[in-house]
């Protein structure tokens, strides 16, 4: 009963963890899994959701590079981002601070790997930093989740805030940061440190 909790939890998150957009946080998942049936390992969960949900955004960044980056992005639309890529890779500890910090936070980290993925960079560089974070941010609402249920009916876990008009329009802006990561002049911005839409 206890492997297939497990396989069936790995399962759903890595399933979650592939979609691209408005897909529901990882974190809420997890919280309404260990409030409404009994983990019988915290340690093997926490290391079962993690590793779940790296391996989604490790095919989810490989999706983004491989099918959007070589088939739907023009040849300019490469070499503008290639100027990012250049730049990023001599700052590697920089930018996986910055997806270790995200992954300390609750906010959806879908259309970051996407954007990651279409610059090509070595994906260790984001899902070691995620990794790491996602250890501590699933351990503190699957502890939560668990304390909760002592007290609370499980409706107040499934009543949270996804698909809440908040949850849409952070979904919808950082879609538009996705378009807006597209369209920067990088070339012009890393050597004025100016914003320009690339054309």
């Amino acid at each position: 009963m206890d492997l297939t909790f497990f396989i069936i939890t790995f399962i759903i998150v890595f399933l979650v963890n592939l979609i691209p957009a408005f897909g529901p946080p990882t974190w809420m998942v997890l919280s309404f899994i260990a409030f409404a049936y009994p983990i019988s390992s915290f340690p093997l969960f926490i290391l079962v959701a993690v590793s779940a949900s790296t391996s989604g955004r490790f095919f989810l960044t490989l999706s983004s590079r491989y099918l959007i980056r070589n088939n739907f992005l023009g040849d300019k639309y490469k070499r503008n981002i290639d100027h990012l890529k250049k730049h990023l890779d001599k700052r590697k500890k920089t930018l996986s601070g910055i997806f270790l910090l995200e992954a300390f936070t609750p906010l959806p980290s879908d259309q970051f790997f996407v954007a990651y993925g279409l610059t090509g960079l070595k994906i260790r560089y984001a899902l070691v930093p995620f990794f790491i974070g996602r250890i501590f941010t699933y351990s503190f609402w699957v502890y939560t989740a668990t304390e909760a249920s002592k007290r609370l009916a499980a409706s107040s876990i499934i009543n949270l805030s996804f698909l809440s008009t908040s949850f849409v329009l952070l979904e919808l802006v950082i879609i538009f940061f996705v378009y807006v990561f597209i369209k920067i002049d990088w070339e012009h911005f890393i050597l004025h440190r100016k914003f320009r839409i690339f054309h």
